[in-house]
């Protein structure tokens, strides 16, 4: 069993129990068929659901967004999940890890959108 599904049922406060609806329908990249995957309310849990959980958690800029949901959408819904949790993880290490106050946002952001960078050249796995 996934991660975010252990956390889900753990009651884990840090990840919700349906990614919120996203207004850039655009970026839906919904999965009809046998891969689609659904939480409890039978909607598709979608790259832009993903993106908005990341958004959540992260402070991003209209470049993030478009950078993300390029990456996301490149991938298998199930490891959309994968790539927003590492997301946000190296965004909050990088971001811990800057003794500057006001360069932890651009520290997470650079260090996080490395790992898309490094995806879409095909150097890195999710």
């Amino acid at each position: 069993m996934g991660r975010w599904l252990e956390k889900i049922e753990k009651g884990d406060s840090d990840t919700p129990r349906k990614p919120p609806k996203s207004p850039l329908g655009a970026l839906g990249g919904e999965v009809d068929g046998p891969f689609s995957e659904k939480n409890e309310d039978n909607h598709p849990v979608t790259s832009t659901d993903w993106l908005e959980w990341i958004a959540e958690r992260c402070p991003l800029v209209p470049e993030d967004y478009r950078h993300v949901a390029t990456g996301l959408l490149r991938l298998h819904p199930r490891m959309q999940q994968r790539l927003a949790e590492r997301y946000v993880e190296e965004w909050r290490a990088a971001a811990d890890d800057e003794p500057t106050y006001h360069k932890r946002d651009n520290a997470g952001r650079r260090a996080a959108n490395l790992i898309i960078t490094r995806l879409k050249r095909g150097a890195e796995h999710v």
